[in-house]
């Protein structure tokens, strides 16, 4: 899995990318509807909309981190993992995928890396941001959240 992550990923450019030059989103048909079915609960059901997703546009960061969150729902962290290192290889300042892996730090026993995403959600979120308090509060309550 993780050789055909890197695999994809050296091929990715920007002008694979779902978003323009100017870095406006393109919305892809696929990954809409996969949002929608995850939001619904149906994460199988999301992860071949989800492929087709990366298979146009390699460098969709914000589809890697949706196959990350639907298999660390799933239990399967260790392919969670690489999907978030995916990500945020794509966009290392994706706060859902910052999030996301610090919930799966504290779901796997490390809430010291936890505290280190934490900590670049704050340089980021300068302002406050979702991502920050839900993994704030994870990391204060010692229970990663279901989001």
């Amino acid at each position: 899995m993780l050789a055909l992550l890197l695999a994809v990923l050296a091929v990715a450019s920007p002008t694979n990318a779902a978003m323009t030059a100017d870095g406006q989103m393109i919305i892809v048909p696929e990954y809409v509807k996969a949002e929608e079915i995850v939001k619904n609960g149906d994460f199988e059901s999301a992860i071949p909309l989800l492929n087709e997703t990366l298979r146009q546009y390699p460098a969709h960061a914000s589809a890697w981190n949706l196959l990350g969150y639907i298999h660390r729902r799933l239990g399967k962290f260790d392919e969670a993992e690489q999907y978030y290192e995916g990500a945020l290889t794509l966009n290392p300042n994706h706060i859902g995928a910052l999030n996301y892996m610090g919930q799966l730090f504290l779901q796997t026993g490390r809430p010291d890396k936890a505290n280190i995403l934490l900590s670049r959600l704050k340089e980021i979120c300068t302002d406050g941001c979702e991502e920050l308090d839900h993994l704030q509060t994870a990391i204060d309550t010692g229970v990663a959240g279901n989001y």
